[in-house]
């Protein structure tokens, strides 16, 4: 019988752990055990596996898109491949073939390779990366789109071991989480839909009733931020914290106003002063600052400071002045200019 250098090898090693040195009929039956263990260990390496990469991918009878399902596979789910049908067909815009595939739950059936992409263990982190990044791309995304990637980065993030990866992939999910929120229209959140959502996720968001919707909670962004401060990924989970709106609402109060703005731009440009949004980050308060300048140099003022408040006022005054000052640039010291103004006829 005639075996490759690695089946030979895999065989010697079998013999050589089990440490056995007999002669005749003995050592031939543990050669044809050795034999039969590299024959599955090939096996195993040869099979092949792919991943969907959309959400209800339909699993059919026959690779046709017109033949009957029998599953359907959310995003993320990896299949063992089978089968490759012997030309590509086009479904839609896209063209390739089909795969005949068993999937998780013992489903086996033809899938379109334009809803799958290979899968190899071995680079996971890649893999799950590529998939988020491709998802939040569309913006055409469904509220069923989301939450199905939003599930998968739940899983996924259980699987990666490279922090660099958990980290972004941890960051996408957020991200994630936030525009399936957004995309609950505001008079249907009692839709028992959108509300088994809400209620699922309910320790990572809060709802705002003045804007009537539902939004991630910053806190979550900014602790993620910490987590992974050392990392360039860092900067941009700040940005999207300082993006992420605040439950409730103002209305005329400063110190809640300027207070606000504290807590998100300001908070940012405390941490990356030269950071890639910082000249937003300072467009962002100078919106703020501006509005509230213009208000106490009229003369029907709409904010107003209570006598019992000016201590917090004083407190939120010397916070945005901590956070303005690295950012040293013209648009700083115009802040800091206002800033100055607004502590001087609130003193």
């Amino acid at each position: 019988m005639f075996l490759n250098v690695n089946t030979r090898r895999r065989v010697a090693a079998v013999i050589l752990r089990r440490r056995l040195f007999v002669p005749g009929t003995l050592l031939a039956l543990l050669f044809a055990s050795a034999l039969a263990h590299a024959t599955a260990s090939r096996a195993q390496d040869a099979r092949k596996s792919r991943i969907t990469t959309a959400s209800g991918v339909r699993v059919r009878e026959r690779p046709d898109t017109n033949a009957g399902e029998s599953a359907k596979l959310p995003l993320g789910v990896v299949v063992e491949e089978l089968e490759q049908s012997k030309e590509k067909a086009k479904v839609g815009t896209s063209e390739d073939y089909w795969y005949l595939v068993a999937a998780p739950g013992g489903a086996k059936g033809w899938v379109f390779g334009g809803l799958t992409a290979p899968f190899d263990a071995a680079r996971r982190e890649e893999i799950y990366q590529s998939i988020a990044s491709e998802r939040l791309a569309n913006k055409a995304a469904s509220f069923a789109d989301l939450t199905d990637l939003v599930h998968f980065l739940d899983r996924a993030a259980k699987e990666v071991t490279r922090r660099d990866a958990l980290a972004e992939l941890e960051f996408a999910r957020l991200n994630a989480l936030g525009r399936s929120l957004s995309s609950i229209p505001i008079e249907q959140h009692e839709n028992p839909t959108y509300k088994q959502w809400t209620t699922e996720r309910d320790s990572e968001i809060v709802y705002s009733e003045p804007s009537g919707q539902w939004y991630v909670r910053a806190s979550l962004l900014w602790d993620l931020q910490k987590k992974y401060r050392d990392l360039p990924v860092a900067e941009r989970i700040a940005w999207e914290a300082a993006e992420t709106p605040l439950p409730g609402e103002c209305e005329g109060d400063l110190g809640c106003t300027l207070f606000y703005a504290s807590a998100t731009h300001g908070r940012y440009l405390k941490l990356y002063p030269r950071g890639a949004h910082a000249d937003a980050a300072l467009d962002a308060v100078a919106e703020v600052f501006n509005a509230v300048v213009e208000d106490i140099r009229g003369s029907n003022h709409v904010y107003e400071v209570a006598a019992e408040e000016k201590a917090d006022f004083k407190k939120t005054l010397a916070t945005l002045r901590e956070q303005l000052t690295p950012a040293a640039s013209p648009k700083a010291a115009r802040l800091l200019k206002q800033l100055d103004e607004i502590a001087g006829h609130f003193h």
